[in-house]
Parts: structure tokens; sequence; C-alpha cells
């Protein structure tokens, strides 16, 4: 029988594949913002070394790297505007979820409680949730702003305190080491690292970075874990 009475599942990259189907425009129109406010390079080069830098740095620090590189002389602006592009993309009114995640969802809402804890801008996030019609699956939605500082790990212990169980009975599942491996490490869970989307390759910084389990498809996620 499963240890866990709790899972918390990250969107981004976890449940939608927002790499794919959002980031290119997203960081098209980010690019764009930049050289409006003077960025001196070409549209391709402020996309390439915004593709080489994303599997280990924040979009605060890669777009403060590209203004560094290339140069402007409205620096904070620039990256304003890119982070208020990039993290507000379009979002369709319907959007697939990454293959066999609903499977999953559905099966595992009758034997846990299901979490939802994602970071970004609150409305493209909930954007997001009901373009992908999965609210009903979750307890709670935990939309976080990390802009404010604020990390995964908040959730995962209000988590834990309103279910009244033991940290290790709380199972964290998402594709980046540096939140919800790390995060819910440091709040006690376990962590599933959903090894999909542009951070794909992203290094351990911390102890807590290493996850216990790692999967590359939702197929793998129950047997994998246990669950």
């Amino acid at each position: 029988m499963t240890k866990y009475r709790s899972i918390a599942f990250d969107l981004d990259d976890t449940l939608l594949d927002t790499s794919g189907l959002l980031v290119p425009m997203a960081s098209r129109r980010a690019c764009e913002a930049m050289i409006a406010a003077g960025l001196q390079c070409s549209l391709d080069e402020c996309l390439q070394m915004r593709h080489e830098l994303a599997a280990n740095l924040s979009h605060t620090e890669i777009f403060t790297q590209i203004a560094a590189r290339y140069g402007t002389n409205q620096e904070g602006k620039a990256i304003h505007d890119a982070l208020q592009e990039f993290y507000n993309p379009f979002v369709p009114a319907h959007l697939p979820m990454l293959p066999y995640s609903l499977e999953n969802l559905e099966t595992l809402k009758s034997r846990y409680n299901l979490f939802l804890v994602t970071m970004g801008s609150y409305e493209s996030q909930v954007k997001k949730i009901k373009a992908l019609g999965i609210e009903s699956h979750f307890k709670k939605i935990y939309i976080l702003n990390g802009f404010v500082g604020e990390k995964k790990n908040s959730a995962f212990l209000d988590i834990l305190r309103l279910e009244g169980h033991q940290p290790h009975e709380l199972l964290s599942i998402g594709n980046r080491l540096s939140s919800e491996i790390r995060d819910g490490k440091r709040a006690g869970a376990d962590t599933c690292y959903f090894a999909y989307g542009e951070h794909v390759g992203e290094i351990p910084q911390f102890p807590e970075d290493h996850p216990d389990f790692t999967i590359t498809h939702h197929k793998d996620l129950i047997p994998t874990c246990g669950l």
C-alpha cells in the first residue's frame, strides 16, 4: 500500500506542454520587447541566447544577461517588458494535456488528495488551468508569484497543515529541480522529477535538488512512484 496521502502537481511542462505550445511565441514577443527598448542585437540572436540559458536560469536572470551582453540604453525597461511579455502569453481557449496526464489525474483523484501548485502570472495561470479544464481534479490550487519571492515550499507546508499528515506522506511532482524538487525536499516531502521541456538538463545546485523518482512520461508515474 502506498505511503502517500496527498500529491502536489506542477502545471507548466508537467501537465501542459508549455515549452512546445506557449514558449516559442512568448519568447519571440519578449525578445521583440527588448529590441523595442533598445537591445542591440537581432531577434534571432536574442532568441538563441534565451534558449541556451533556459535550462538553468530564471527568466529574470536570462533577460538580465541578454541585456548585459548586447547592451541597451533602457536596461530596466527592456528586462521589465520582456518579463511581462514572457509571463503573460496568449493562451488559447482550449489546450491539450500532456499524453496520459489526464488519465493519471482521474485515477489518482480517487486515491489521494490532489493539489495543483504552480508559479507565474496569476491571470495567465488561471487561463491555462481553464483551457485545460482540470480545476475539478484538485482539492486546492496554489498560484505563487516568484517575483515577490514566493516559493513552492510555502504551498507544500500549507498542504501539510491543512491535511494534518506527515511530510513524507506528500509527493511533489514537477519538471524543475530548483522548484518542485528542491522546495518539496525542503518541506520534507518525497519528490518525482518529470524530465520534460526546455529545462531538461538543469544542473543540481543543492543536495535537495536530487529527486526520489524520475520519469519522462506520464505512463510511468503510477508504477515508478508506487501509486
